[in-house]
């Protein structure tokens, strides 16, 4: 039987506000403590699809996110549209964007993970001319060479070039050049 469309609408306002507040217990409770949480799907018709860690990305304090790592949330999981975990974050205007970043890379994020246009996190970063997050990911071992395998067949740093962003492609050149060098002492 479906669940009536008020009660479906009380859930969902109450899910959303337990996803703002960081409320774990509650997120849980609304979602009827689904199998496989925090990986689990949630339902659509409460406004909320995805894994608990993708909606908590736009809605929720970093102690909910940490929360749902510590528990097994999956940092790399599937998506279809684009953005995986670190374009999704990428994407936002959080305050604790970097911190967050650090955070989904300590716990396993895939680096080198593709997305929208084949791009990767660095790549996407370059283009979004986001120097801190380009840094974070140089720092984490982010290839600045990988080229996409579809349309120009670019790397980050090309991309950089391409669109004159010559602080970002500096800053790639420089991890390269601090990269060999510790190669080099080693």
């Amino acid at each position: 039987m479906a669940e009536d469309p008020s009660e479906l609408q009380r859930r969902a306002i109450a899910l959303h506000a337990a996803y703002h507040a960081g409320d774990l217990k509650s997120i849980r409770q609304l979602l009827y403590d689904p199998v496989g949480f925090p990986n689990s799907q949630q339902p659509y018709e409460l406004g909320c699809a995805g894994t608990p860690l993708e909606y908590a990305f736009c809605w929720s304090p970093i102690s909910l996110i940490r929360e749902l790592l510590e528990i097994g949330a999956d940092v790399n999981y599937c998506v279809d549209g684009g953005f995986p975990v670190l374009f999704t974050l990428l994407e936002t205007d959080r305050e604790d964007k970097y911190e967050l970043l650090e955070l989904l890379l300590d716990h396993g994020a895939d680096i080198h993970q593709r997305g929208i246009n084949d791009w990767t996190p660095l790549h996407y970063a370059a283009v979004q001319r986001d120097l801190e997050a380009v840094r974070i990911l140089l720092d984490r071992g982010a290839d600045p060479h990988i080229k996409t395998r579809i349309i120009n067949y670019t790397s980050p740093l090309e991309e950089a070039e391409n669109n004159g962003y010559h602080e970002i492609a500096a800053v790639m050149k420089t991890a390269e050049i601090q990269e060999d060098t510790n190669r080099k002492d080693s």
